[in-house]
């Protein structure tokens, strides 16, 4: 009987255990379906352009997936990086990525789709934090799987490898890829998707005639009657026929012809609350294009109501910004101003949600909608007697450009974080006054902020006669040519900078100006400015700063401070040798008891150990260094390599020795190609990108000679512990002024403090 009983136990139990894996079985066929169905659902909403709806969807769902990972799930994971990388979050998206490719890596069966796909997106968040060399490598890697791919694949991979052509510069050969994905998906969305992209790329390119061409093989693609899968296309191509009209000259009745593709997308019960609002702000941009602006506000109205319902953050101030200039036109500035508030407000928001934005983001959204805030905030204080009110709205104005300013030196080092704790200059103003230069399209606004406020000062000047004479002055003034060409541009430059605001430097008694440069202004040399007589910087010592905010200033001069010098005296990597850096390294040595790093001990190992490691409060370096107008191609030269600028700086904010900021950085043989605005604007945050409380450089090189005496003077001073960083930078130019060795500004001028001039 025990027998018996034991052996029914044990059938009982292997019954009830085929019974669990049955179950089992059962149950996660289910959990793969529903993981499925959520996939697919989740595939129809980021088409809609509901990209925060489809990645929450599925994240709820990510716990119903298997030990192992399935090919739905392999698709699910590909769809999770895509959305993380289109909402901006790119270090979850490159985590997700590296995650599951570690997680194919072992895995049996995977095919080349997969690891075609793993590819695609490595590419896309390559392109998207502009390293557009390592995103050509990944997509090519991609396409090599090409012939194995179904034709859908190869079509999309096809379009992004055009889309990295395009922002590398070849138009044409993009223009050939993004036909050749059109060919691939031969009819439908696909195929009308990929063709708005070419005709895209031919109007950008100046070809009209094709565009067009191209953009009325799209029409015949679609439908007739408008269904919710193609709303975006017809946006899209409504988009290029008002930008065809409006920029190429295009026939007018281009225009009525977006505005029927428009009015099919926005009258679509069926379609998406976004692509609604997307319809809607576009038949108003229209509108608005006409001077019918009456009706511009009605359809910007129910795109932002549209927005709002579908959390389309990314279009509210689009819509705002409609509305703004609407009621600009027709004259009522306060409500104008307003809706400019609404929309700055939005594209804050936008801004502080994402890691990385698109490359055309500042140039076309940031810097036209913060420069039209500040111009009708400076239009309405124009008019004002010196109040609180006045003082109020200019306040706003230079907040409003102060982010401008910092969006502009993260969008440059593609860093949304470069400093944390900020105190406004004129806080700390002494004998200073802070001079906010805004280039306007038909004027100069000058803020000056004294110990009595905000004073503004407007300069009638055409923006374009204002660069071209920036323009001139730096082409003259770099190079000593044995003329005094320059000066005519250095004193037209003083007439509208200065001269408008000598009456109160006078009356207060200044004698530092702190300068916060506008766009070209950063590419100038200051100090060379002349008012007929003497030189700017022969009656004031000049500061510049990239944005009104430091990291807690404090007063350098008496007090004493571990140094780290370097620098190549001899020729290396085809540079030419800087003879005078052995005379330079020398004074640093006696004056601080430096740490001297030259020439065979310059490598770029011990520089980045030193920089780590090293307890350091003032660092120097004398060589070849390079601002161009991107980071990734601004460096600073060593002897066995090149210290890339971003390099310098993380290096310098993971030093293990301090947990103070860095006083003061030095690069003595620094340029910056004249005209290059963006490269001028990397010098000057290369301070804020350090961490640095002070960054001393030069806009070009200077000669040995010169740069010796300027930088030993500067030092002693300094030493001497009387002057600040911006006096004694101005009384070592003035020595060499006065020596009657280097009168020529070419010599002395491009040197810049920057930042904190205590």
């Amino acid at each position: 009987m025990n027998h018996w009983l034991s052996a029914v136990r044990r059938g009982a139990g292997r019954l009830a255990l085929c019974l669990c894996l049955c179950l089992a079985l059962a149950a996660s066929t289910v959990a793969s379906a529903a993981y499925e169905d959520t996939l697919r659902r989740a595939e129809t909403l980021a088409a809609g352009g509901d990209l925060n709806k489809a990645l929450a969807l599925l994240e709820e769902t990510a716990a119903t997936a298997s030990a192992g990972i399935t090919g739905t799930e392999v698709e699910g994971a590909l769809l999770r990086i895509d959305l993380l990388r289109r909402l901006g979050k790119l270090s979850q998206a490159m985590s997700a990525l590296t995650a599951m490719e570690a997680r194919l890596a072992g895995r049996q069966g995977t095919g080349p789709a997969e690891t075609a796909q793993l590819y695609h997106q490595r590419a896309l968040l390559q392109l998207q934090t502009g390293d557009l060399e390592s995103a050509e490598t990944s997509i090519l890697s991609a396409l090599a799987l090409e012939s194995r791919l179904p034709p859908e694949l190869q079509a999309s991979m096809l379009n992004d490898a055009a889309v990295i052509r395009l922002r590398r510069g070849d138009s044409s050969g993009a223009i050939a890829q993004f036909l050749t994905a059109a060919r691939r998906v031969a009819g439908g969305a696909a195929e009308a998707s990929y063709r708005i992209n070419a005709a895209r790329a031919m109007l950008d390119d100046g070809q009209l005639g094709s565009a067009l061409d191209e953009a009325e093989r799209v029409s015949q693609l679609l439908p007739q009657s408008a269904a919710p899968s193609t709303a975006p296309l017809r946006i899209a191509l409504a988009a290029l026929y008002r930008d065809a009209v409006n920029g190429w000259g295009a026939d007018a009745t281009y225009r009525l012809a977006a505005l029927e593709l428009l009015q099919e997308a926005a009258d679509d019960a069926s379609v998406s609350r976004r692509n609604l609002s997307l319809g809607k702000g576009n038949i108003a941009q229209l509108y608005a294009d006409d001077r019918q602006h009456d009706v511009a506000l009605l359809y910007a109205r129910a795109a932002l109501n549209d927005a709002a319902q579908a959390n389309a953050q990314d279009l509210e101030y689009r819509w705002e910004w409609i509305l703004a200039r609407a009621f600009a036109e027709m004259g009522e500035s306060d409500s104008a101003l307003a809706a400019y508030g609404r929309a700055i407000v939005s594209l804050r928001k936008l801004r502080s949600s994402l890691e990385s934005y698109d490359p055309d983001t500042l140039e076309e959204i940031i810097k036209p909608l913060y420069y039209e805030y500040a111009d009708a905030l400076l239009g309405q204080t124009a008019g004002l007697e010196n109040s609180a009110q006045k003082q109020d709205l200019l306040s706003d104005t230079r907040a409003a450009l102060e982010e401008l300013k910092l969006a502009e030196v993260q969008d440059y080092f593609g860093e949304q974080c470069l400093a944390d704790e900020k105190v406004l200059l004129d806080q700390l103003a002494v004998n200073t006054v802070v001079l906010y230069p805004v280039m306007l399209e038909n004027r100069l606004e000058l803020l000056l902020t004294t110990e009595s406020g905000i004073q503004q000062i407007s300069v009638a000047v055409d923006r374009d006669a204002l660069v071209a004479l920036i323009r001139d002055f730096r082409l003259n003034i770099e190079v000593n040519t044995g003329t005094g060409d320059y000066l005519q541009q250095a004193q037209g430059l003083y007439d509208l900078l200065i001269r408008p605001l000598e009456p109160e430097l006078q009356r207060q008694r200044i004698d530092t100006l702190v300068v916060v440069p506008d766009g070209p202004l950063r590419t100038i040399p200051l100090a060379a400015l002349h008012d007929g007589e003497a030189f700017l910087i022969e009656r004031y010592a000049v500061a510049t700063t990239p944005g009104l905010t430091l990291i807690d200033p404090q007063p350098f001069a008496g007090r004493s401070y571990a140094t780290l010098v370097g620098g190549l005296s001899e020729s290396v990597q085809g540079f030419p040798a800087l003879p005078g850096v052995n005379r330079e390294l020398m004074a640093l040595e006696g004056l601080f008891g430096a740490r001297v790093l030259k020439n065979e001990s310059f490598t770029l190992a011990s520089v980045e150990s030193e920089l780590q490691s090293g307890n350091y409060s003032v660092v120097h370096f004398a060589t070849h260094g390079q601002f161009a107008d991107s980071y990734d191609n601004s460096f600073l030269l060593t002897y066995d390599d090149r210290l890339q600028i971003n390099d310098l700086g993380r290096n310098i904010q993971a030093r293990t020795g301090t947990s103070e900021p860095l006083e003061l950085l030095v690069l003595s043989a620094c340029e910056t190609a004249a005209g290059d605005d963006r490269a001028a604007l990397g010098l000057a945050g290369v301070a804020l990108k350090a961490g640095a409380r002070s960054a001393l450089a030069t806009l070009w090189e200077v000669d040995d000679e010169s740069t010796v005496e300027i930088i030993r003077e500067f030092y002693a001073s300094l030493a001497a512990g009387r002057e600040s960083k911006a006096r004694s930078l101005q009384l070592a130019q003035l020595q060499l002024i006065r020596s009657g060795r280097h009168p020529h500004p070419s010599q002395w001028a491009p040197f810049l403090l920057i930042g904190n001039w205590l």
